[in-house]
């Protein structure tokens, strides 16, 4: 049973490869609704207009697998509990219970205050995927007390020029510069490392950064911490 926590170019990315590799049982949560811009680098259509993400996405995995169980979060899950949680340990429980159901949670997210949160809970597979401007890195953490790392890596370690943004074709308005076959590439090549480790018990799972140069041929190097 997965949850993915944010279905923009990442999350969508990752829950229709899931589904095509076979997993019968995601839940998905954003709050944010499918715009043209949209289109270019995530796995919506165009041709279903404005619409919610949770629904268009759910919509896209039914075509892909009659197999699989979409859930549907409701959003204000962690909009509330993100709120009061430094300041209840009744809302942290509730948060808590609310996760244990699920055997792998992967956040794509990209929001550093809910990271902040789930970092104080005890989940059981926790991971979470973001990729730098021009996505030249993709950053993927393995365990919920990772907060530190991630926030280090982009903000001590890793080139992520915010200022640099554009109007790339297929968009509406202006985003970070990366295509879909630039963030695809780097998020397949993390499911597969992925799943390397998750497959076999005697392999450690840690942090890694996958690097990109296309100075002699494009080449990703992966870094574990």
């Amino acid at each position: 049973k997965i949850l993915i926590i944010g279905i923009g170019a990442i999350g969508s990315i990752v829950a229709t490869t899931l589904t095509r590799c076979g997993c019968t049982s995601i839940d998905i949560i954003d709050f944010d609704i499918k715009e043209p811009e949209n289109v270019c680098r995530s796995e919506y259509s165009f041709l279903t207009g404005l619409c919610n993400k949770v629904d268009e996405l759910s919509n896209e995995l039914f075509r892909i697998s009659p197999f699989v169980e979409i859930g549907i979060i409701d959003c204000r899950l962690f909009h509330h509990y993100s709120k009061v949680l430094n300041k209840s340990n009744d809302a942290k429980n509730i948060l808590q219970q609310s996760l244990d159901c699920y055997d792998l949670i992967i956040d794509c997210s990209t929001d550093n205050d809910l990271l902040y949160i789930l970092n104080q809970l005890d989940l059981k597979r926790f991971i979470t995927m973001s990729i730098t401007n021009n996505a030249k890195d993709l950053v993927c953490s393995v365990g919920p007390k990772s907060y530190d790392w991630v926030i280090n890596q982009f903000e001590n370690i890793l080139e992520n020029d915010l200022e640099d943004i554009h109007n790339p074709t297929g968009c509406w308005s202006p985003t970070f510069k990366a295509s879909y076959n630039d963030i695809n590439t780097l998020v397949q090549f993390a499911i597969k490392h992925l799943n390397l480790k998750l497959s076999d018990e005697s392999k450690v799972l840690r942090n890694f950064v996958l690097k990109t140069e296309d100075e002699n041929g494009f080449n990703i190097k992966l870094n574990e911490f």
